[in-house]
């Protein structure tokens, strides 16, 4: 491996570390709404972002279904927070 690789290979693990340290920051500050807030941001976003023109997707699923599944867990996510308890 030459050096150009070795740092190309570096950067592409700090790429991952700043995601989990984006994702690990705000559920800090979320803590139990982390998944309720975490997914209707991203689908918010998602939205704009396509409503702008956006084509080009780093996500692991492409639009619709994206925003379909982070709207889908924000509902779940509502559901479970909101819903009458048996007493």
């Amino acid at each position: 491996m030459n050096e150009f690789d070795r740092v190309r290979q570096g950067e592409k693990f700090e790429g991952y570390a700043f995601t989990f340290c984006k994702a690990a920051f705000l559920v800090l500050i979320f803590q139990r709404f982390s998944l309720l807030a975490l997914s209707g941001l991203a689908a918010l976003f998602y939205l704009l972002a396509s409503w702008r023109g956006v084509t080009r997707w780093r996500c692991w699923a492409k639009p619709p279904y994206v925003t379909l599944f982070w709207a889908g867990i924000f509902g779940w996510q509502l559901w479970l927070f909101f819903r009458p308890t048996a007493r």
